[in-house]
């Protein structure tokens, strides 16, 4: 894929990793989500320190920068973050601030059948602490891992840019499996929510 990477273009080629792989500093990393249903996709994200606390949760998904604003998640559909269409197409694995003892990013991934009732802009929204805490009792749980064997590594590919483009189609069950799957026991047709820390390589 052709980048912006400061002021010049320049090409790219996404593999996948497992969720447990460690990121280095500089990696650049985009995520992908598919839901298995229709719904509202929301990412938190707060840094991890050496003694277990967390930092500021950061609403990272959705903003106006992406898509618009629009969360909306349908089976078969690929959500990039940040978007194909976004001229930083990619984070960079950084860690944030003056502290030198972050270990990891933790993720929250919410899927909700209604929106939440929160007010989207351009940038990441500040999220209270006790806001994410009260999501994670009412819709998490313990979330059953599975990573595809011999998937790490595998480039992307068309189908599954065409599935995270913008206007693109959906995939069809013949089409690449997902890299890892996140199975929660929650009532069907409810919101749930996901913990996936990205940790960083010592």
């Amino acid at each position: 894929m052709l980048v912006l990477d400061g002021l010049k273009q320049t090409a790219y080629t996404p593999e996948r990793i497992e969720a447990s792989t460690p990121l280095n500093i500089g990696d650049r990393v985009r995520i992908t989500v598919e839901s298995p249903r229709p719904g509202f996709l929301y990412i938190v994200d707060r840094e991890q320190y050496a003694d277990g606390s967390l930092g500021e949760p950061m609403l990272i998904f959705p903003t106006k920068q992406t898509r618009g604003g629009d969360n909306r998640v349908l089976p078969g559909k690929l959500i990039d973050i940040p978007a194909q269409e976004d001229q930083y197409s990619y984070f960079t694995a950084q860690p944030a601030g003056d502290r030198r003892d972050q270990v990891a990013e933790v993720l929250t991934v919410i899927l909700t059948p209604q929106p939440l009732p929160l007010t989207i802009g351009a940038q990441p929204l500040r999220v209270s602490p006790s806001q994410v805490s009260e999501w994670d009792k009412l819709w998490g749980g313990v979330a059953e891992t599975l990573e595809l064997v011999g998937g790490a590594g595998r480039t992307w590919t068309n189908e599954e840019k065409s599935a995270g483009a913008a206007n693109g189609r959906q995939l069809t069950q013949s089409g690449p499996p997902p890299q890892t799957v996140y199975r929660v026991a929650r009532k069907a047709g409810g919101p749930m929510l996901v913990t996936v820390p990205l940790r960083y390589a010592k």
